[in-house]
This record gives C-alpha cells, structure tokens and sequence, in this order.
C-alpha cells in the first residue's frame, strides 16, 4: 500500500472573456467541499493518488473532433538523462470506455475523442510523470485553458479536467474519480461533448489525465 491523498475540486469559472487565458474568478466552496475534505484526510493511506477536478470556460467553438478510438500501442520517449517515459494507449482506450458507460447511466450522451484534447492529456500527464506529482499547472507549464488552446483545441466554450496518479488499471482510477464529487461531477456533465485522455508511466507508476471540452 503506498501513501496517497484524495483532493477536492477546483472550479474555475471566466467571467469576462476577452481571450483564451483571461481573468478567473474561483467558485464559492460548498459543503460538499468539506466532506470531501474530510474523507480524503480518513483515507491517507489508500493505493494511489488523486487529486482536484478543475472546470474553466472561456471560448466560443472547438477543433474538430478526432476519430473516435485510439491506437492499442506504446511509446517510448527518452530525454537528455536517459529517463523513459512510455505512452499506454490501450489503458487511455479503456479509460474513454469507461468514462462513457458511467455517463450512459447519468443519461449523458457518449464523449467523443478529439485528438487535440489527447495531445493536451498526454502532454500534461508527461508534465507530472517528470515532476513525479500531480497540479492542473506545473512549473513552465500554461495554465488549464491555454495549455488546450495551444493543443489545437480552440475557440471552445468549456474545459474540464481530471488527473490522478498510482492506479493500475482503468478500472480502478475511474472508479476513484466517480467516488469523488468534483470528478464524478466533470465525468457526468452532459455539457461536455468531447475527450482525450493521456497515460503515461515512469518506472512503475502510471500518471493519468482527462481533458473535456465542449463546443
């Protein structure tokens, strides 16, 4: 069993868009946030990691969705030290799966992929597989909304955003984001349309995103 924590959500709402990274003004917590809290601190030692939920909307329309599967492969990228960083398609595949068969019971149409959201979700989950933690912004990285836009994905209208790190298995971490009020609350909103999820690992642990987007 490995240390770990469970965070609570963090929503992000733009309330004068001028542009893809304009001002943000935080959401009020609510009781639920407390409760959340409280369970995450009577669960400190758990298999693995997850932390907040973060919603922003800003734009207008976005990129056109790509089709809807992905590759069952793997990819391996080196850096200057030597560090392997492995890309699990299949693993994101079945996290897609997943995320749409708990939205099916919500009564929520299935998400589709969009490759620019999956450039994004991997691109992120590389992010904290070199930190080996996990923040919706880690150091050198954009924030939430323009990290997106400059995937490709532009002029949407709402972003949403899970991570979470250790588990083994796409069975396993979406169960751990349904058990959470602000991630269930990103994965059944019927708002969003499309989705691109991102695994990677390092050494033995793997590190996960969703990236939501809407129209």
């Amino acid at each position: 069993m490995s240390r770990a924590w469970v965070g609570c959500p963090a929503v992000l709402v733009n309330s004068d868009y001028a542009s893809t990274i304009g001002a943000a003004m935080c959401r009020t917590p609510s009781p639920d946030d407390d409760r959340c809290m409280n369970r995450g601190i009577r669960k400190l030692i758990i298999s693995a990691l997850v932390v907040v939920a973060a919603v922003l909307a800003p734009g207008a329309a976005a990129s056109p969705a790509g089709a809807a599967g992905a590759t069952a492969s793997t990819i391996t990228v080196r850096t200057a030290t030597s560090t392997t960083y492995v890309v699990k398609s299949t693993l994101e595949t079945a996290v897609i799966t997943l995320t749409n068969t708990r939205r099916a019971l919500a009564g929520c149409a299935p998400l589709r992929l969009n490759t620019n959201l999956r450039y994004a979700a991997r691109k992120h989950s590389r992010y904290m597989a070199v930190y080996q933690t996990m923040s919706h912004q880690l150091p050198g990285e954009p924030t939430l909304g323009r990290r997106i836009t400059l995937a490709g994905y532009t002029r949407w209208s709402r972003v949403a955003e899970n991570v979470a790190a250790g588990y083994s298995s796409a069975t396993t971490v979406v169960r751990a984001w349904m058990a959470s009020y602000g991630h269930r609350r990103n994965i059944n909103d019927c708002s969003l349309r499309e989705i691109g999820v991102g695994v990677v690992l390092r050494g033995t642990r793997l590190y996960w995103t969703q990236n939501f987007g809407r129209r």
